[in-house]
Order: structure tokens, then sequence, then C-alpha cells
């Protein structure tokens, strides 16, 4: 006899309703989901045969619902994380520092097309950044600060996030291949250590 393992599924569900919810916990009859965002994500427990493929069937339920979810399915034991490791760039905040720093310089469409090829593998991540970076020779200081203030962005729920893992007593850190004068402000504003 298998023993019964119990996981959480995460859903987020950017476009769902509450009926949508609703029903995919009914046909799987899974739990009442615990509401992480108002018609956004849930955390949905639930105890399960191990020899059932659950990633599956919840990918094949959300199918047959016309729900687009993303998913991860992951054990309860162990499952609160006590470390964050998230990149800046068009994540934390919406824009990509080099390309507004380009854009001050006049050269952003030369910027944007190395970062292109460096995309489709032409020229590796060093190259494409010396290059980019290469054009932005001349630039003065004093346009960092004006781009930051004038241009970079929390997106939302960055902060919520930043708060969130640290009341549960986890570390937030930010990953850039950019320039430590945003990574510094961007850690700052969003409440990351």
């Amino acid at each position: 006899m298998a023993h019964p393992i119990n996981d959480v599924l995460t859903l987020v569900l950017p476009k769902a309703n509450k009926s949508q919810m609703d029903t995919l916990c009914e046909h799987m009859a899974l739990g009442a989901p615990v509401v992480l965002s108002p018609n956004k994500a849930v955390d949905i427990y639930l105890a399960h045969d191990e020899s059932f493929d659950l990633s599956k069937g919840i990918a094949t339920e959300l199918n047959s619902l016309g729900i687009a979810a993303d998913f991860c399915l992951q054990k309860e034991e162990g499952r609160k994380k006590s470390l964050l490791i998230c990149d800046m760039d068009s994540t934390l905040i919406g824009q990509e520092c080099i390309d507004e720093l380009a854009d001050y310089a006049g050269v952003k469409d030369r910027v944007s097309a190395i970062t292109e090829r460096a995309m489709r593998g032409e020229i590796g991540f060093d190259g494409a950044l010396r290059e980019r970076v290469g054009l932005l020779e001349g630039l003065p200081l004093t346009v960092l600060q004006n781009c930051f203030d004038e241009r970079i962005h929390l997106n939302e729920g960055a902060r919520t996030l930043a708060q969130t893992m640290a009341k549960h007593g986890a570390n937030t850190v930010i990953v850039s291949g950019g320039f430590t004068f945003f990574t510094q402000r961007v850690a700052q504003a969003a409440g990351f250590n």
C-alpha cells in the first residue's frame, strides 16, 4: 500500500477568476485554496498517492478547464526557503539599465543590436557587455543618478516579495550583470539584503 505524500501546489493565474479557481479545486477534489494574491495566486495543500504523476494530472486539468496558469508542485516539508536570489533587470525592475543609459548616450539602437546578437548566441556575455559599455564611453557619471531617478521603476510586487521573504527569515539577494550603482539602489528601494 502506497503512503500518501503531502505536497503544496502553487498556482499563478494572472487572468483567472475566483470561480475558475473554485472549479479547479472542486474538479480535482482538492482542498480549498489559500489565497496568496486575490485572483492571481493560490496555494493548495494536498495529499496523494506517490505512484500518481500529479504534475501531469495538474497540467491536463488546467488545459481541460481552459485555465492558463503557471504552477509549482513542491513537498510541504522544507518548503520555506531561506534564500532568494533574484535577477534585477526586467525582473525586479521593468527596465534594462544598460539600454536606458544607452538612450542617454544616443546609442540605444546599437546597444540593442548587440544584445540581440548575444541572445542569438553570436557573441558571449562578456564580449557583449564590453561592446555595450564601450559605447557609453564619455557619458557623464551624473547620468547614472538621472537615469535611476527618471527611468528605473520597481515592478509591482518587488517590495512585497522582499518583505514576505524577510518576514519568514529569508535573506534576499539581487544579481545582475549590470552596474552596482543600480543594484545597490534597487536593493535599497525594494528592501533586499
